[in-house]
This record gives structure tokens, C-alpha cells and sequence, in this order.
């Protein structure tokens, strides 16, 4: 497999949209950040990629029962707290903590000060703080009960959205394994701003062409991205069938 870094594939959307390679286009030059966060946004949204998936660990303070979601972390699944404490090894257990509301946790559990030991339950508070400012990092809050009476390793299990193509960030998960989807989703945004959305009626060649386009590779991936998960077996397998939806 060949990556495709960012310059090639801005090279290539200005082909297909008939834009100049001299990048004397300002206009086309402004909108190339938005495109990149468009397709990006829109194809993790729709497809849950394995590679999105990660374990963070985290390091729970004694006598404290919040602590900060770090920042990559978009969706939490699920918290395991590693007893006994200490550096996590193969003989540490992994504790799963439940979800409930915050509403419930301090209700069940008003007082952070009584009989701290291992956490059994988790609650995610949101922002500690006001909205930050654009570019800021979003730091959510997580409370935990009983608060931990030592400083327990624990791992976070969630979802994440790298960041998008940039210049500063040449090469990324889509790119080098999915470009086609990647460059399909970057020319239902690029034709909207050549104004063929207003348009589709008279020239459904491009807006509504690349939509459709995106949404035929959108099946395949999603049925790979299905299968790699083991959400479904190769046809003709025990138990094949299609591929479930993937939103």
C-alpha cells in the first residue's frame, strides 16, 4: 500500500476541480482547512474505525475523587481500575467501574469523605470550567466513588478523532488506508463550494455524482471495517450475512 500524503491529495482535488496548481486561487487556498475537517468529521462520524479505539492509562489521586478525562479522548466506553496498587503487571486485576449519573453517584454517595477504597461506580461531570476558546483542548471531569484511598493505576477505554490532513500533519489514518473515501467526501464539499449544490438540478454531475460516489465506497469500507471488528463473517462462513450499520 502506497500512502498518499497531503500535497498529493491536494493536488489531486484541484484537478478534478479545475483549479490552477500555481495556488494564485486564494479562495480555493481558504476553504482547503474546511474541506480536511468536512470529510474528516463526516467519516469518522459515520464509520467506527478498530484504530479509533484505544486504552489510555491514568494515574487516580489518593483522597480525590475527580480527575480529568484527557483530551484525545472523545467518547468513553468504560474505566478499569488496576488493583492492587502499584505499577500494572500480569498478576494486576482489572476492576470495571459502572456508569450511572452524577445526579445518582451523589446521591448514593454525598459524603467524599466516608470509607474511601477502590472505586466501584463512575459519573462524567462535563466541563469544570466554562467553554474554553477556540483551539483550547475540552477537558471533561470524571467523579468516581467511594474516592480511592490510594493512588490506583486505572485505564480508560474510548474513542478518539485524530486530527485532520494538514500541511503540519501530512500523512494520517485515513489517508494512507482509506484515500479514496477520504478524497470522494473532499469533493462533495469542494463541489458545494463551486456552487453546484444550489445547482443539482441543472448539473448533477458533480455534487450529487460525488455523493453518490462516497456513499458506494462508504458500503465497502464499512463492511471491512465490519469484518476487522468481527462483526460479521466472510460470505459463504458460518454465520455470514450483511454487514451491520456502522452509525
Amino acid at each position: 500500500m502506497t500512502p498518499i500524503t497531503y500535497d498529493e491529495i491536494v493536488s489531486q482535488l484541484k484537478t478534478m476541480l479545475s483549479v490552477e496548481m500555481n495556488d494564485e486561487d486564494v479562495n480555493f487556498t481558504r476553504i482547503i482547512p474546511g474541506m480536511m475537517l468536512y470529510a474528516d468529521g463526516r467519516i469518522y462520524r459515520e464509520l467506527k474505525f478498530l484504530a479509533q479505539k484505544i486504552t489510555q492509562p491514568v494515574t487516580l489521586t489518593a483522597l480525590n475523587r475527580e480527575f480529568s478525562l484527557p483530551p484525545n479522548v472523545r467518547v468513553l466506553r468504560a474505566i478499569n481500575v488496576m488493583t492492587p496498587v502499584g505499577p500494572v503487571s500480569l498478576t494486576s486485576k482489572r476492576n470495571p467501574l459502572e456508569r450511572i449519573s452524577v445526579e445518582m453517584l451523589d446521591f448514593v454517595w454525598p459524603d467524599a469523605s466516608y470509607k474511601p477504597g477502590v472505586p466501584q461506580k463512575y459519573a462524567v461531570l462535563g466541563l469544570s470550567t466554562p467553554m474554553p476558546l477556540p483551539g483550547a483542548d475540552i477537558v471533561y471531569q470524571i467523579r468516581v466513588m467511594p474516592t480511592p484511598d490510594k493512588a490506583y493505576s486505572a485505564e480508560l477505554l474510548g474513542d478518539i478523532r485524530p486530527d485532520p490532513l494538514a500541511p503540519e500533519n501530512p500523512q494520517t489514518f485515513l489517508s494512507v488506508y482509506y484515500p479514496e473515501l477520504l478524497i470522494a467526501a473532499c469533493m462533495v464539499y469542494g463541489s458545494g463550494y463551486q456552487r453546484d449544490f444550489g445547482a443539482q438540478a441543472d448539473d448533477p454531475a458533480k455534487a450529487v455524482s460525488w455523493e453518490a460516489q462516497y456513499a458506494a465506497l462508504r458500503q465497502g469500507v464499512m463492511e471491512q471495517v465490519a469484518r476487522m471488528a468481527g462483526a460479521v463473517q466472510e460470505a459463504g462462513g458460518a454465520g455470514g450475512g450483511a454487514a451491520p450499520s456502522e452509525t
